[in-house]
């Protein structure tokens, strides 16, 4: 009988009305799914943080389309610069929309592109005319959250065998393990008013770092950033760590590197100017403050940036920056720090409706010489204590084609150049051409631009692009790429060559079923390994990939269904292949204010080629793409419950079984014995 009752007494809880808010978890889902397919084809890091952050304020305030600029449909990264421009065009030919599904009459836009827009940007009534702020309104209409994060691994490490006591003196008892323990914190506070006033604080501790103790006390990394927007003439005011990006990122794109995804026609840097830093990334930022002056069409920036970083610092010269952020052990804490980073720049564009041309130069002063460790591949890296960059952008838009580009140099004569062109010929049909050019000694701090590397350096290649809609409910992708490296690089003792190929094919069929089918082909070359050889032996290696995605929902289910198979073959020996099977369902609870997410994966890798990086749900302002490599599987469960608007929980828990007979994992301080990797997150989060 009891167990009857608190059977039925949970049967009436969830039957019960409850606040979920579910517009805002659509929200972060779209976002979500957004994120994986631009990070579908990159097996580098990506910020989440500053990528989830700008797309759920641009939901939060949502951009008028009858009054938008290029700036501010720009910042919806799954638009490509043709379809921004064309959306541009239209309003200007014909006038307002007068409904947001008027979309589909322009070129390059079909209704999956359309309801990815729908959470972002709304039709009449949007973001007013900036007015006065008053004093009272900040703190009546102002949102303020606060976020604690806590992960842990459950599995003992390496590094936390011998843990230094808080009584002991830690540099005559530790002998390089970690100095704290195994537990990764955060807090962050963040503020804004509409779009046009935003603050926050960031503090963070990673695991293995000590928070309190004879090495260190409190927070390892610390960052403030605040912003103002158009301010009368003042379009933008930055002060504290703060992102800076013009141009297609030969000068300065510090951000991420903008590569080859399934969204094909996506290829330009965004021109995003200065804008905050939020992320808990403790190396691509500046630190200081900068403004933009809008004067009529143009743009003008200045800003200046005073830091520390890292570096193995010995008699005034250093072989490399350190970006990992980890200051676990007295080494990684003696090189905390040890190197001042000066920047001074500036930017002036200029901005019509068809055309925008800009000019960006960046100065940088390190008090530390930097003198990398010189071998063949790195022969042309910068070294020095000072350098210079400059460049000049351009867009134009000429009857159906939009041109683009960027030529940069340094003070030491190093040029790098990146130029292309989007084509509509039909309203079915968008292409994109990219020649990129960067010269063997173009080395430089902050260029992020498209390159097959993550380094602009050292590499000309040619990028074909297209997207075609032959029927209603059906998008065909694909791009090829050929690039080659003039000079050797790092496992490559000689000038290479290397192609890649991507075909994908989208079926909506309806708003709650969809599957794509995608195809890549790459090959590139490789030293040939224990060839003893006196000139170097390049030899190259291909490998194949097939996935199939499978959407769908029913009821208060959403499942997904993925399918991997790759190939790998390096010079001519057999294939090695590897297989990667994913089953997720989740489950909204339709009177509880409870999400639940759950993973089952299975993976059959043969060899490191064959490896994969498969997107993973996970607490908010967190994301993974774990590598996969061998025979195993993997589960996880993520868990989102909203107590009320005010309060809300996220928890998860995801462990890696690996079947293929290891007894360790991992290496170094990170091994762990066994067979099995275990973690734990719990996120909470607090608006007021």
């Amino acid at each position: 009988m009891k167990h009857l009752l608190i059977i039925l007494g949970f049967i009436f809880i969830c039957s019960c009305p409850s606040g979920a808010q579910d517009t805002v978890s659509s929200i972060e889902q779209t976002i979500a799914d957004i994120f994986e397919q631009y990070t579908a084809e990159l097996d580098e890091y990506i910020d989440y943080n500053t990528f989830y952050e700008d797309l759920l304020l641009c939901s939060n305030y949502p951009i008028n389309l009858n009054r938008a600029t290029r700036e501010e449909l720009e910042r919806l990264p799954f638009l490509s610069d043709i379809q921004v421009e064309n959306i541009l065009s239209y309003v200007y030919q014909f006038g307002p929309l007068s409904t947001i599904y008027e979309l589909q009459l322009v070129d390059g836009l079909d209704m999956t592109d359309i309801r990815r827009m729908l959470p972002f940007v709304v039709v009449g009534e949007g973001i007013g005319e900036n007015k006065k702020i008053y004093w009272a309104d900040l703190k009546k209409y102002g949102k303020s959250e606060l976020y604690f994060r806590l992960d842990k691994g459950l599995e003992n490490k390496e590094g936390y065998r011998y843990l230094p006591e808080e009584d002991t003196n830690v540099a005559q008892t530790n002998t390089g393990n970690y100095l704290g323990n195994n537990l990764y914190t955060s807090l962050k506070y963040r503020y804004h008013y509409k779009d046009r006033i935003q603050a926050g604080i960031t503090a963070e501790k990673d695991a293995g770092e000590q928070f309190w103790g004879s090495a260190h006390k409190g927070y390892d990394f610390y960052s403030f950033y605040a912003q103002l927007n158009d301010f009368g003439k003042l379009k933008t005011i930055v002060a504290g760590d703060f992102r800076a990006n013009f141009g297609q990122g030969l000068v300065l794109h510090p951000e991420f590197s903008i590569g080859k995804s399934s969204y094909v026609l996506n290829v330009t840097a965004r021109n995003a100017g200065l804008m905050k830093y939020s992320s808990s990334d403790e190396s691509n930022f500046f630190r200081g403050g900068g403004a933009t002056l809008r004067l009529g069409k143009v743009d003008l920036t200045a800003f200046y940036s005073n830091k520390q970083i890292d570096g193995d610092t010995a008699n005034g010269t250093f072989s490399s920056i350190i970006k990992t952020g980890y200051h676990r052990t007295l080494k990684e804490l003696s090189e905390k720090h040890t190197v001042n980073q000066q920047v001074v720049g500036g930017n002036a564009t200029y901005t019509r409706m068809n055309l925008q041309v800009g000019v960006t130069l960046v100065h940088t002063l390190l008090d530390n010489r930097l003198e990398p460790d010189k071998s063949v591949y790195n022969y042309f890296y910068f070294s020095g204590n000072k350098q210079t960059t400059g460049g000049i952008f351009y867009r134009l838009r000429w009857t159906k084609l939009n041109l683009f580009g960027e030529t940069a140099m340094t003070d030491r004569g190093a040029a790098a150049t990146i130029n292309g062109c989007f084509f509509n010929p039909v309203s079915q049909v968008s292409l994109v051409v990219l020649h990129r050019y960067y010269s063997p000694e173009y080395d430089t701090f902050y260029a992020s631009a498209f390159s097959e590397t993550s380094r602009v350096n050292d590499e000309a290649g040619l990028y074909l692009g297209a997207e075609v809609r032959p029927f209603r409910k059906w998008k065909l992708a694909a791009y090829a790429d050929s690039f080659r490296f003039p000079w050797p690089k790092y496992g490559i003792d000689d000038p290479s060559i290397g192609k890649d190929y991507l075909f994908q094919a989208d079926y909506t069929a309806k708003r709650d079923l969809a599957m794509f089918w995608r195809l890549k082909f790459e090959e590139k070359q490789t030293n040939l390994s224990n060839t003893g050889a006196v000139m170097p032996v390049v030899v190259p290696v291909q490998k194949a990939f097939l996935r199939y995605q499978l959407t769908y929902s029913f009821g208060s289910f959403t499942f997904k269904n993925i399918l991997e198979g790759n190939l790998s073959r390096k010079a001519g020996a057999d294939w090695t292949y590897g297989a990667n099977a994913c089953q997720d369902v989740s489950y909204s609870f339709p009177r509880l204010p409870l999400k639940v997410d759950f993973r089952y994966q299975f993976f059959d890798a043969v060899d490191y080629e064959n490896r994969f990086y498969t997107y993973e749900k996970d607490v908010l302002y967190a994301f993974s793409i774990p590598m996969y490599y061998g025979l195993g599987s993997r589960y996880y469960v993520n868990l989102r419950y909203e107590v009320n608007r005010h309060l809300s929980f996220w928890f998860k828990l995801a462990q890696t079984v690996y079947a293929d007979d290891r007894e360790t994992l991992s290496s170094g301080k990170e091994t762990i014995s066994g067979n099995r990797k275990t973690d734990m997150r719990l996120l909470v989060r607090w608006s007021f």
